[in-house]
């Protein structure tokens, strides 16, 4: 979701970095170079003190921010056409309900997806893969996952799933060439591109 349907990674990161005194653009990167709340969770000492009324005033400012974040041109276009030519569409991601809930109402397009794998549901998306197969009855050769990141392509990897990287959100070209990967099956620089790539896969 975040940084492939949604602009939402400029304001993430943002605000990572301003809770998290002394941690880096580079350094969050990284972070989404591998599981991100594990990764995210080794910073947890750099987290500026904040009582829990604050706590909870912060997370709900943030939650509200987001719902307001912009889908990338051309996104909704093509996840409105998949779902009419009867695309199965799921989300496996990241993020919270409290953060993902409002995102996908205010942009209405939650009525697109058949599920949603959030971070309540697990925190793993090699986990999620396997619970989504089961759940649809899916071979993994009918599968192809979407993402940003090279921390889904390598939990993408262990679960085999075949994967398709984006370079609009939190990761350009040079994080997925790092190394090779079985699951990763092409690198696409728009929607548009996407677009084609999917009706090809």
């Amino acid at each position: 979701m975040d940084g492939v349907i949604f602009d939402t990674i400029p304001f993430a990161r943002e605000h990572f970095l301003k809770s998290h005194i002394g941690v880096t653009e580079e350094m969050y990167n990284e972070i989404h170079s591998g599981n991100f709340h594990i990764e995210s969770a080794k910073y947890h000492h750099l987290k500026k003190p904040r009582t829990e009324e604050e706590r909870i005033e912060q997370q709900n400012a943030y939650s509200e921010a987001k719902s307001k974040s912009r889908l990338f041109d051309g996104i909704e276009d093509l996840l409105k056409k998949l779902h009419k030519s009867g695309v199965t569409l799921i989300l496996n991601t990241n993020a919270y309900s409290r953060n993902l809930m409002p995102l996908l109402e205010n942009s209405k397009i939650k009525h697109l997806f058949n599920f949603i794998a959030d971070a309540e549901l697990s925190k793993s998306k090699t986990e999620k893969f396997g619970l989504i197969e089961k759940k649809f009855n899916l071979k993994k050769k009918d599968v192809l996952f979407v993402t940003d990141s090279l921390g889904d392509v390598r939990e993408a990897n262990i679960a085999e799933v075949p994967t398709v990287a984006v370079t609009w959100g939190v990761h350009n070209e040079t994080y997925f060439n790092r190394e090779p990967y079985n699951c990763l099956k092409g690198i696409v620089n728009s929607p548009e591109e996407l677009r084609v790539f999917i009706s090809n896969f």
